[in-house]
């Protein structure tokens, strides 16, 4: 099997960079495509430094999963990995992948553990959690029900058959639960990346609120209102289930202590999703989407 790679870059170059050097040094990265709507073309810095690198520069601001889903068609190998550029892969993150697909012949995706920043602020320590609270290392390999947007990679084969869904620019949530309505399963193994945070405060509360929205508007599409007011009435309870969650895990990893830290964050950014949850199952999404 031969893998490529689809990071997606939107902020920060310098983090980028560091994503492209691990990369680079990985022998089983057939391809790399950096696909970028930032507001400089990294390919202007970066494109000398990485030869071999694909630059792919969007001038508007566009969703992570329309970005993936974009280049696709010019990618020819069995897997199709996909990391954001904030997410720096460990040595042996392609090779760790190709061998759990290797051996998982019949499972579509494959994902990996998200490590924490090295260093951080309480805030942005909160936005981990958040985030990325569940797939803290260690983890155990094998099948699961969810796996982490910014490490995943697929047998392109599967991915190619749910067009409908690529050519809308729909997340990976999506395509994973209509594999798991199929009986497909996911599948976790040890292909670590590590977070390092490139967001403002602002722009992440507001990223809370539209991704809960968004989620919350895929969820009850079509759906007749007394089930859209059932899921918006649980919205209530929301932010302490979730904190709840996500201090279990931090406390299974060794993580109590700096989960404690910064827990009022998390809070609060727990309060913002689910904020965004309850109008998502109300109004559904916005006319205007807000990309991040």
């Amino acid at each position: 099997m031969s893998i490529s790679i689809i990071v997606t870059s939107y902020e920060s170059p310098r983090i980028l960079e560091c994503c492209l050097r691990s990369l680079t040094g990985q022998p089983e990265a057939k391809k790399i495509v950096v696909v970028d709507c930032s507001s400089v073309d990294p390919a202007i810095t970066l494109g000398p430094v990485f030869p071999n690198v694909k630059f792919v520069h969007y001038g508007t601001r566009i969703a992570v999963p329309a970005m993936r889903w974009s280049v696709i068609g010019e990618l020819d190998t069995e897997v199709v990995a996909a990391v954001e550029a904030r997410c720096i892969p460990a040595p042996d993150w392609c090779a760790t992948l190709l061998r759990a697909h290797e051996e998982n012949p019949d499972v579509p995706a494959i994902g990996g553990p998200v490590a924490p920043p090295l260093t951080a602020r309480l805030w942005e320590l909160a936005l981990f959690f958040s985030e990325y609270g569940s797939f803290v290392p260690p983890i155990p390999s094998g099948a699961a029900v969810n796996l982490s947007g910014a490490n995943l990679s697929y047998k392109r084969a599967a991915l190619l058959a749910e067009q409908d869904l690529l050519e809308g620019g729909r997340w990976e949530t999506l395509l994973h639960l209509r594999w798991l309505k199929r009986g497909k399963t996911l599948y976790l193994t040890q292909a670590e990346v590590r977070f390092e945070n490139t967001m403002s405060l602002i722009a992440f509360v507001r990223q809370r609120f539209a991704y809960g929205r968004g989620y919350a508007a895929d969820r009850v599409e079509s759906r007749p209102v007394l089930p859209r007011l059932a899921y918006a009435a649980c919205c209530i309870l929301l932010p302490f289930l979730l904190t709840i969650r996500i201090g279990r895990s931090a406390l299974t990893k060794g993580l109590g202590g700096s989960f404690v830290k910064c827990l009022i964050w998390v809070i609060l950014f727990q309060t913002a999703w689910s904020a965004g949850e309850f109008v998502g199952y109300l109004k559904g999404v916005p006319r205007k989407s807000n990309i991040f």
